[in-house]
């Protein structure tokens, strides 16, 4: 049964590499998971920085983006978004690296959480157990402010180069963590 999950997944992931529907940065580590005979991912995201309206009931699934970048930032980038806000709440965000990973039994998924936690990416666990094992790994390097409301922006220039100058921090952090995990990997 995993290897024909591993199989379905694997066929949807050249799928979406081939739409470019996949952050090119972290495709290395997919490559790399879905090697290892135990494991292979279903879904993932590099880490970005946003800049995104929320709706009226502020559902996260239902954001608007305003902008969206899987690298670091500039002053001007994130200005550029701002002037785009109209309505509801106003968020400078930095969303870490996550994956999920589908894993062959839980002896496999407890190798893989031990990785993850010798890395820094604390905030990993099992996400489902059946019909299949998938464990999310998830960074800590995050970052959400709100900076706005109603088409107004609450904040000055300063703050938003403030906010660009940690948000490149905790990004450069995140980056780091995987090609930590990446290195670490090949143990499996």
């Amino acid at each position: 049964m995993f290897d024909d999950y591993k199989g379905v997944a694997l066929g949807r992931l050249c799928d979406a590499v081939c739409g470019k529907m996949v952050d090119e940065k972290i495709v290395f580590l997919l490559d790399k998971i879905n090697a290892l005979s135990d494991y292979y991912t279903t879904s993932s995201c590099y880490g970005r920085v946003v800049v995104a309206e929320s709706t009226a009931d502020n559902k996260k699934r239902e954001y608007r983006f305003l902008g969206k970048w899987h690298r670091k930032v500039s002053f001007s980038d994130v200005n550029c978004a701002i002037e785009g806000h109209r309505k509801n709440v106003l968020f400078f965000r930095v969303d870490p690296v996550i994956l999920h990973v589908g894993c062959r039994d839980l002896d496999s998924a407890s190798r893989l959480l031990k990785v993850c936690q010798k890395t820094g990416l604390k905030r990993s666990g099992m996400y489902q157990i059946k019909p299949r094992i998938i464990v999310e790994i998830m960074g800590v390097d995050a970052l959400y402010a709100p900076i706005g409301k109603d088409g107004t922006v609450m904040v000055d220039d300063g703050y938003v180069e403030f906010l660009c100058e940690i948000g490149n921090e905790k990004f450069r952090n995140n980056e780091g963590k995987i090609l930590d995990f990446s290195d670490k990997i090949s143990s499996l």
